[in-house]
């Protein structure tokens, strides 16, 4: 990492817990107006001398010079402000964080307040921009000298870390799954596209379940593909908000030139060693413009899990690719705006009695009484 802090006594940390303590946000506010000229890069408290202070890492533009406000932990008032030469080898450094700063849309004070709400912590020791796995993340550590939170800077997202002994979803590596796609596409034949795709686990094994479209009669079908046979298939009608985003695809599917297999094969070359989790076509019109990039959500080898973008309109080595916090759909949104509501049982009940493997919770296939359930458990 590029900044590290200092570990403290748990009597210097109780006597600043006890103080007045102005709060990182302030704090923020109080160390750019000492160094105007300067970009925050990082803010901690730390020791100096006998007492706990704030102190903060900026730097301007060209990364030339290094200005480090020290600021009084009560009131916030400047202690002193410390201006030094930046070596070559730390602007080096420092530059693919510079680099990105001009697409930052969460600041410290909210990346601290989604880290506390994720950790349930609120000591916080020290924040700093830290590039997580493609990601301009903001890592927040606690005074435990354990605890560390990352805050995607662009969507406010929580980057989750795994350990190996979590209960991690099933992946399949990269070339895996562009095989399986392969497989699945040759199995339903001329006219059906690869949409999506999901890892899971069955009878022991893990499964690549492929999601296909029939451009012509807008037929879904979800093709289970283990190793390198078809184990199972199913075609079925999307319904409700599920046909409007069918439709939307079928009607713009000539945009695209880089298909699924290629953009999970790019997804695999970019993170060597990642295991694929899902991935799905992301549509969306904004101001008239479509934009269609596929979003493959995969654990990388050091069991970071990120989304990785790939644009699906441009070729490979022209293309928008880049990295987020991945966006755990809530269980039971089915229409998928972020909240689980009256208008998801309404999508309950447009497929209801049908198979819908996409809208299925419980297993069977069937939209029914289990999905009912789930909308009501995670209501609101």
């Amino acid at each position: 990492m590029l900044f590290r802090g200092l570990v403290i006594s748990s009597a210097l940390l109780a006597s600043s817990v006890a103080s007045a303590d102005i709060g990182f946000a302030a704090a923020v506010d109080a160390a750019r107006a000492a160094a105007p000229l300067g970009r925050l890069f990082a803010i901690e408290q730390r020791v100096r001398g006998s007492a706990m202070v704030y102190e903060a890492d900026l730097y301007n533009a060209e990364l030339t010079t290094r200005y480090q406000p020290r600021l009084n932990l009560d009131t916030g008032a400047l202690i002193r402000l410390n201006v030094n030469n930046v070596s070559a080898a730390a602007r080096a450094a420092l530059k693919p964080i510079n680099d990105r700063l001009g697409s930052v849309q969460v600041d410290f004070a909210q990346a601290i307040s989604i880290a506390n709400e994720a950790t349930q912590r609120s000591d916080v020791q020290k924040v700093e921009y830290d590039i997580e796995a493609g990601i301009l993340a903001y890592q927040v550590k606690y005074f435990d000298g354990v605890t560390k939170s990352y805050i995607d800077s662009v969507t406010g997202g929580v980057v989750p870390h795994h350990m190996p002994d979590d209960d991690m979803d099933p992946t399949n590596p990269a070339t895996s799954v562009s095989s399986a796609i392969g497989i699945a596409q040759e199995f339903k034949g001329s006219g059906w596209v690869s949409i999506g795709l999901e890892s899971e686990t069955e009878n022991g094994g893990n499964i690549v379940e492929v999601l296909l479209l029939d451009l012509k009669s807008g037929m879904l079908s979800v093709v289970d593909v283990s190793g390198t046979a078809v184990s199972h298939s199913v075609d079925f009608q999307p319904a409700g908000g599920q046909a409007n985003r069918i439709g939307a695809i079928r009607s713009h599917w000539g945009m695209v030139v880089t298909d699924l297999a290629a953009a999970v094969g790019a997804a695999g070359a970019a993170y060597p060693g990642s295991g694929i989790v899902e991935a799905e076509m992301a549509i969306e019109t904004h101001k008239n413009v479509t934009s269609m990039k596929w979003k493959i959500n995969l654990i990388t080898a050091d069991l970071i899990q990120i989304d990785y973008i790939v644009d699906a309109t441009t070729p490979l080595n022209n293309g928008f690719r880049m990295a987020m916090a991945p966006v755990t759909p809530l269980v039971g949104d089915f229409n998928r705006d972020g909240v689980v509501n009256a208008l998801d049982l309404t999508e309950v009940f447009s497929a209801w009695g049908t198979v819908n493997p996409l809208m299925d919770i419980n297993g069977d296939s069937m939209v029914g009484s289990h999905e009912v359930t789930a909308v009501i458990s995670n209501w609101g």
